[in-house]
């Protein structure tokens, strides 16, 4: 029998695969599968083919279901490339979402946020929404839900994908779970966000990288152990400015050790002195790195030293380290302010401790002296090897043995290794949060000028007597050969001769350095 055409629509073209455009009308068989053919029972045909045949003599005609009218192939096109728009909208979205804001976690209201340097700085904070937007180049509500500018602009809806990787700024019940008790790492990175969104000797650039990496890279911009501290308890705090350009250069680490090890002597007769139910003192050494990451090799120096502290990155400036002074201190405040007042430890000396500088472990005893701000004798410094202060038959400062006195505009001439502080001035005497207010080289007249109005207020850590003569800290001491060593290389000596082995060489040492400097000293030429 002949084969018949297959029915077509009216107006339609006859089918024919050379005959295909977006202008046909395009009225195909819809593809049968061999096990359902239609009403007719599979037993009755020996093949598909024979099936086949018969639906063309009976001329059945099964309807396509992608036969459309023509006049909607343009526009099923123009959908189609609106689509791809879309999405390709969205993903760079995406990306540009994600590159701005790495802060995480759902944006949610900011009442209950704290901020430590609030009632500093809330006078020079611009009104509400307003404080990070000075800081450019970032999103404003990523800003507002770290730095508590009381403002989440509508607008601004974060990506799934980064919501679980941290939560903005800690949430006070975060901070604080029970009335009893405090998250000490919630409560530090709180202090830090602060620190970051104060912004101090830092210009809206640098300010908002620290705060955009604080998202996803938190490792790499602090590291503190704070856990075998106690609540409440007096503290001594050790502030140190460092920098990977500074004159430790590539040896920092090596620098780091030795005034941790002269540390640790110390808290250990303090440990034996707290046996002996002397009530004794406890230390954290505070580190501000001029830098936008921390080193991997001073954190494992502070690590080993067993010491407590706080390190974080506080740059880059490359401004005489004036910014991170200033951190430095801020993140004593925090710390030291009374426990009811939301800080964790108790009032007490702060001290610079420059990191090529030098100091033996009877410095510290010297320290907890400290009434409101004290001096101490500085070697390597002045005209006969010490910087020291000048004291009358009463006992009181009245000059500076420094090379660097008032001719050379330095109201009060000490260095920055050479005097301390009581914490408890900190937002009290000292307005913050700038409290290191000096942008220049050098800047200790300047900040002792915010505490006393007489070079006579100064106290002599010493003692009252004329001849200050106990000298346990020196400017620029250089390593001995032994503390060269690579901590590898340390530990393999220590094998080998014995700690106390060790403790004797370097002794040994020390005192042959000693005495070649008595002969060799020229006084440094001032800057």
């Amino acid at each position: 029998m002949d084969r018949q055409p297959l029915m077509r629509s009216p107006g339609s073209r006859r089918y024919s695969s050379s005959q295909t455009s977006c202008d046909d009308t395009i009225d195909t068989p819809t593809r049968v599968h061999r096990h359902s053919f239609d009403n007719d029972s599979a037993s009755d045909y020996s093949s598909y083919s024979e099936w086949r045949e018969k639906v063309l003599e009976k001329e059945i005609h099964i309807p396509s279901k992608l036969a459309r009218p023509r006049h909607r192939c343009p526009l099923l096109l123009l959908f189609i490339a609106a689509v791809v728009t879309v999405i390709f909208a969205f993903y760079t979205f995406s990306l540009a979402v994600n590159a701005y804001s790495r802060t995480s976690s759902t944006l949610r209201n900011i009442v209950g946020h704290e901020s430590y340097f609030r009632n500093l700085y809330e006078k020079d904070k611009a009104g509400p929404g307003t404080f990070p937007l000075a800081i450019q180049n970032a999103l404003p509500s990523d800003l507002c839900s770290i730095c508590d500018c009381h403002a989440t602009p509508a607008f601004y809806s974060p990506a799934r994908s980064y919501l679980a990787e941290l939560p903005p700024r800690p949430h006070v019940k975060h901070v604080y779970p029970t009335p009893e008790s405090i998250d000490t790492n919630e409560f530090m990175r709180q202090t830090l966000l602060d620190i970051y969104c104060a912004r101090q000797h830092l210009d809206p650039y640098q300010a908002a990288k620290l705060l955009r990496r604080s998202g996803s890279n938190l490792g790499e911009l602090m590291s503190w152990s704070l856990a075998s501290l106690e609540f409440g308890k007096p503290t001594i705090y050790l502030t140190t400015a460092t920098s990977p350009n500074g004159k430790a250069g590539p040896l920092r680490p090596q620098y780091f050790r030795r005034n941790g090890r002269a540390i640790r002597s110390w808290i250990a007769q303090q440990t034996t002195m707290a046996q002996a139910q002397h009530p004794g003192w406890q230390v954290v050494w505070i580190v501000a790195e001029d830098e936008v990451d921390i080193d991997p090799l001073v954190i494992r120096t502070l690590r080993r030293t067993g010491i407590p502290y706080v390190y974080f990155a506080y740059g880059l400036t490359k401004s005489w380290g004036n910014a991170q002074k200033n951190a430095v201190l801020q993140v004593v405040y925090a710390l030291s302010r009374p426990e009811a007042s939301g800080g964790l430890f108790g009032h007490g000396p702060v001290y610079g401790l420059d990191d090529d500088n030098k100091v033996l472990p009877d410095l510290l005893g010297l320290l907890t002296r400290v009434d409101r701000i004290g001096i101490v004798p500085v070697g390597n410094l002045g005209m006969d090897s010490y910087e020291e202060p000048v004291v009358d038959n009463l006992g009181n400062i009245v000059e500076s043995e420094s090379l660097w006195g008032p001719e050379w505009g330095r109201k009060y001439a000490f260095d920055y290794g050479g005097f301390s502080f009581n914490s408890s001035l900190l937002g009290s005497v000292i307005s913050g949060p700038m409290f290191w207010k000096h942008q220049d080289f050098a800047g200790e007249s300047e900040f002792m000028d915010q505490i006393i109005g007489n070079i006579r207020d100064l106290e002599p850590l010493c003692g009252r007597q004329q001849e200050q003569t106990c000298h346990y800290v020196w400017h620029n001491e250089p390593l001995l050969e032994l503390e060269v060593m690579t901590d590898d290389e340390e530990i393999s000596y220590v094998k080998k001769f014995g700690a106390e082995g060790l403790f004797q060489a370097l002794g040994f040492q020390s005192r042959n350095m000693e005495a070649a400097k008595a002969d060799q000293y020229q006084p440094p030429i001032p800057e």
